[in-house]
């Protein structure tokens, strides 16, 4: 099976694999996320998509401090994305990536929005700074 790579920035270490899901818009835990289901809410372009357990690819972050606690409310029940990948990573992103300890990479060499597809088989190495496209 032929993998591309993907070279990125490392903001939170650690490995992953598993399935992507990519939002073409900004992504936060407030407001575009139910912790009690892991499902995109109400309104999102995605609506009801399951990021429990997959590999989130989206361009940046938004929304506010109360992001990480979402999110560690969801890690809890275990219902969290494994990895998260953006084109830039913003603070709130970032800081709820480390609450809740998993890879999070930015700053790749291509656009990641166009270049993973939802779906897409994906091998996160948060040491290297690198994400395999698995069967590209």
């Amino acid at each position: 099976m032929s993998k591309k790579i993907l070279k990125g920035r490392v903001i939170n270490g650690g490995k992953a694999e598993g399935k992507a899901v990519v939002l073409k818009t900004p992504f936060s835990f407030i407001g575009d996320f139910d912790p009690a289901t892991g499902t995109l809410t109400k309104g999102h372009p995605m609506e009801g998509t399951s990021i429990a357990g997959k590999i989130l690819v989206c361009p940046t972050g938004k929304g506010g401090t109360v992001a990480p606690y979402i999110a560690y409310i969801a890690k809890t029940r275990k219902l969290t994305p494994i990895a998260i990948l953006c084109q830039s990573v913003d603070p709130i992103l970032a800081l709820s990536a480390l609450t809740i300890d998993i890879p999070i990479l930015d700053r790749f060499d291509v656009d990641i929005i166009s270049e993973i597809k939802t779906e897409d088989e994906l091998e996160v190495d948060g040491e290297q700074g690198t994400v395999a496209i698995c069967g590209k």
